[in-house]
């Protein structure tokens, strides 16, 4: 049986997708060690589904920063998920992204709120970017992923 990373990102200017994008690769990168195969689902936060997240392993949320806070785009997620995942998703791992255009505090506490009010379980703490994307930056990306790749394999998550 596969695991299922669901990883909900959306980017206008290009930053958000190079971290998704440098996720998802890190979680391939070490597919091959696995046991379990661990896969990647990805989605728009305007086209996520609850019964996408009630069959992830794991869900990663990678945002840009709009007004100091959240994208739209990842409230609406949350806003359609709520009620069919607060009581059926407790306690699952999740890990945030963000690309941020001022520091990336709004958006880690506006997500952290309802992440919360799920009961999900963070993984690490945010990648939060703030200015241009770097190489650093999108190494951080990757090995995040393959640190839940690993994590969910292995049981711990």
């Amino acid at each position: 049986m596969a695991h299922h990373v669901l990883l909900v990102h959306r980017s206008r200017s290009g930053g958000t997708e190079q971290l998704a994008n440098a996720f998802a690769a890190g979680v391939a990168s070490v597919g091959f060690d696995l046991e379990e195969r661990v896969e990647v689902v990805r989605t728009s936060p305007l086209e996520a589904t609850a019964q996408a997240v009630l069959e992830a392993g794991a869900i990663v949320i990678a945002t840009p920063e709009h007004f100091g806070s959240m994208a739209g785009a990842t409230k609406h997620f949350f806003e359609e998920i709520w009620d069919a995942c607060l009581d059926q998703t407790v306690g699952l791992p999740w890990q945030l992204l963000v690309k941020a255009g001022n520091d990336g505090t709004g958006t880690v506490a506006s997500v952290q709120k309802l992440a919360t009010g799920l009961q999900w379980r963070e993984f690490r703490p945010p990648l939060v970017v703030a200015g241009e994307v770097t190489t650093l930056h999108l190494e951080a990306a990757a090995e995040l992923g393959a640190t839940l790749a690993v994590s969910l394999d292995a049981g711990i998550v």
